[in-house]
């Protein structure tokens, strides 16, 4: 038996490739023009006009005190009704003021982006249709997938996925924001955000519990989400400004947020989506995406959100200046690592006019990069679901490990093989091919340096 002391080390056969691609990526980001967004407001002016909407979140920099967003107003450890309740979406002013603005997917759309989080938007603008981010969505803070990949790549993907969904219901965590930002202060990897937004399944009975399943919801209004005066109005608002909260506990740490809202809403499972014809022409989607907008970028005004969109339906269309990413997601068989060309042209169709980047936003298999390639479809980024599309798992979707601690890739899913040779690609951007900008200084994650010590061979 070895035990493990060597930790954080390539494999030797990519360790050429991932060192080139390194220096690559810091010529590509040093000579970025096309997504150039540097804000012609000075830093003073920048203070002022924060300092002047109301009280702000600051984070210390080498020179100055920088003013984020505008802090969410608590009472008794929980969000101050009182107050949230004082500010409304007005939709039609908001929607004029975005038909107002001229349509530039050079640039992000909120006008409250710092520093950190345009130079990772000119990063996806200065890849994308040339290379395709490696993303996984994780399934709790065990963080079993970093050690799958490692195990079989000596890397990592560039981008994880979270969920907001455990920052509220019966037991509220923090864990999945904690985990995100760990992997930002360690790695300097890229985080995206979705969120499962677990309501009470009974709006006058919160005993029954919370769901975001429309299967499992008995009592709860669509319609009445986005009907002021009502109780499930008054939940949707501190829904929002409850994850507005922990979203500026992210922008305090540095890290910006690729935030995926209201997910999957062209189909019905979900209590937002589209449940019938009615739902559509009362575009209750609309409402809700306008409502998260405008608290998250005017009321709160975050500092560090690039937004995806994912409505996947004609009937949820919102105005392009209210995201800068349109994503689709797509399972299908088991083994099918075509590049989902179909599903790309299905979404450029409804972004033609807007020039969004588009992104594979989940899937249940890795598309094959020269695929993507040949056919055209160089999404921004894939996102990998986790479990089964990964490891192999039991009947329940636990992932099985053997006596280390190390779970095995899901061969009736891909080879280790496949999977090597994706991470090789030149079409593909892995952790460790991401610009020094976001990694310098930092490296593999603690948890998986640890792992790797105590391995037992």
């Amino acid at each position: 038996m070895v035990i493990h002391i060597a930790i954080g080390l390539y494999r030797k056969e990519t360790i050429m490739k991932k060192a080139l691609s390194a220096f690559l990526a810091v010529i590509l980001v040093v000579s970025m023009t096309g997504c150039n967004t540097s804000s012609d407001k000075s830093v003073a002016e920048d203070m002022q006009n924060s300092v002047a909407a109301g009280d702000t979140v600051t984070q210390e920099t080498e020179d100055i005190a920088q003013p984020l967003s505008v802090s969410v107003a608590m009472a008794d450890g929980d969000i101050d009704m009182e107050k949230a309740m004082a500010y409304q979406t007005d939709i039609d002013a908001l929607v004029a003021s975005l038909e107002a603005k001229e349509i530039d997917p050079t640039k992000p759309v909120s006008a409250n982006s710092n520093e950190d989080t345009i130079a990772v938007f000119d990063y996806l603008c200065s890849i994308y249709g040339k290379q395709i981010l490696t993303a996984q969505q994780m399934k709790n803070d065990e963080c079993l997938e970093d050690i799958a990949y490692y195990d079989n790549t000596g890397d990592m993907p560039a981008m994880k996925g979270y969920d907001f969904n455990r920052c509220m219901g019966s037991s509220p965590s923090d864990v999945m924001v904690d985990e995100a930002i760990e992997w930002h202060n360690e790695s300097g990897g890229l985080v995206t955000f979705t969120w499962h937004w677990n309501v009470p399944r009974d709006i006058d009975d919160p005993d029954l519990g919370y769901a975001f399943y429309q299967e499992d919801i008995v009592n709860w209004s669509q319609i009445n989400a986005v009907t002021p005066g009502t109780k499930e109005f008054e939940q949707v608002i501190h829904d929002i400004d409850l994850i507005a909260s922990k979203l500026q506990k992210l922008e305090a740490a540095g890290v910006t947020v690729l935030f995926r809202p209201l997910h999957e809403a062209s189909g019905s499972w979900f209590w937002w989506g589209i449940q019938d014809r009615s739902t559509a022409e009362n575009q209750v989607f609309q409402k809700l995406w306008y409502m998260i907008f405008d608290r998250i970028e005017n009321y709160h005004k975050l500092t560090n959100i690039i937004w995806v969109w994912n409505g996947q339906s004609k009937n949820c269309m919102v105005h392009p200046n209210s995201y800068d990413i349109a994503g689709i997601d797509f399972y299908g068989e088991a083994n099918d690592h075509s590049s989902k060309i179909d599903q790309y042209n299905k979404l450029n169709s409804m972004n033609a006019d807007s020039g969004k980047m588009l992104a594979l936003s989940e899937c249940g298999c890795i598309p094959d990069p020269d695929d993507c390639k040949e056919t055209g479809a160089m999404w921004l980024y894939y996102m990998l679901w986790n479990g089964e599309f990964l490891c192999e798992a039991s009947a329940n979707g636990a992932v099985l490990t053997d006596f280390n601690g190390t779970p095995s890739i899901n061969s009736e899913r891909m080879s280790v093989e496949m999977l090597q040779s994706y991470f090789e690609s030149e079409y593909t951007v892995t952790y460790s091919e991401l610009p020094q900008r976001f990694t310098e200084g930092k490296e593999f994650p603690s948890k998986l340096k640890v792992w790797e010590y105590f391995k037992i061979e």
